[in-house]
């Protein structure tokens, strides 16, 4: 299909080039925000892999199937895959046509390495990653929006106030107000000036990166990262004199 001196081309500065640039742009991109902690080292690997396709094509094409499956699984969280697509169709076909090359030595050890790295990759971010802990407290309740500390917020679009639940950390109050009729009129009903809420908190590595309400008196509005109830809401921190440093949740 292609003479030698063509496929040497390809194979040496088209997929290298390829593998690079897509490799930095996907690394950028992943560290803005991926889906799952396992595709950074994935896309992070590709420039690393592009320096073997310059050197040994049947080497560089074995190492990529390990990272260029994260790239096949990350489609489906984009809203315009068809380049995507595109880019990833030419990216197995060099991978092919690198594998099928005429050089000595097996690609056995390099792929069983690849698919190793994936495997680590994976197993880290399901082990490490994204781990939820729930932590339960007992809240002050305003549900007109007239928190201790005075008016949280201005009214919504629609002319209603904010539900706001709050508790003291230390000289401080951290809050969370809502938009929602449903739990406005739950804890009206209760005639309660508190209630239990509990807060998912999110781990990266035993590092705490995010949280979000879980329940407010037995209503639950998240499993997780999955939202059950949604409501329109913010929150923040009212400091005291000393500005404590406490944690909120």
């Amino acid at each position: 299909m292609f003479s030698a001196g063509t496929r040497s081309l390809i194979l040496r500065i088209v997929a290298p080039a390829l593998f690079a640039v897509g490799g930095v742009f996907l690394l950028l991109s992943s560290l803005l925000g991926a889906p799952s902690f396992w595709y950074v080292p994935c896309f992070g690997a590709l420039p690393i892999v592009a320096v073997l396709w310059a050197w040994r094509p049947r080497i560089g094409a074995a190492l990529s199937i390990g990272p260029l499956v994260g790239l096949v699984v990350i489609l489906r969280y984009l809203s315009g895959p068809w380049l995507g697509c595109g880019v990833i169709c030419v990216a197995i076909w060099l991978v092919f046509l690198g594998m099928a090359a005429k050089e000595t030595g097996h690609i056995s050890i390099p792929l069983i390495v690849s698919l190793g790295f994936l495997s680590i990759s994976f197993l880290t971010d399901r082990l490490f990653t994204k781990k939820v802990v729930i932590r339960a407290y007992q809240v002050g309740v305003a549900i007109e929006g007239n928190a201790p500390w005075g008016m949280v917020g201005a009214e919504w679009s629609d002319g209603a106030k904010p539900v706001v639940l709050y508790r003291r950390v230390g000289d401080s109050y951290c809050y969370v107000a809502f938009k929602s009729d449903e739990l406005r009129q739950r804890l009206a009903s209760r005639h309660a000036d508190s209630v239990p809420m509990e807060i998912n908190v999110f781990k990266d590595f035993g590092t705490e990166r995010a949280y979000n309400v879980r329940s407010v008196d037995g209503l639950l509005l998240a499993d997780g990262q999955h939202v059950v109830k949604d409501a329109e809401r913010f929150g923040g921190r009212i400091s005291g004199p000393s500005n404590s440093s406490n944690e909120c949740w």
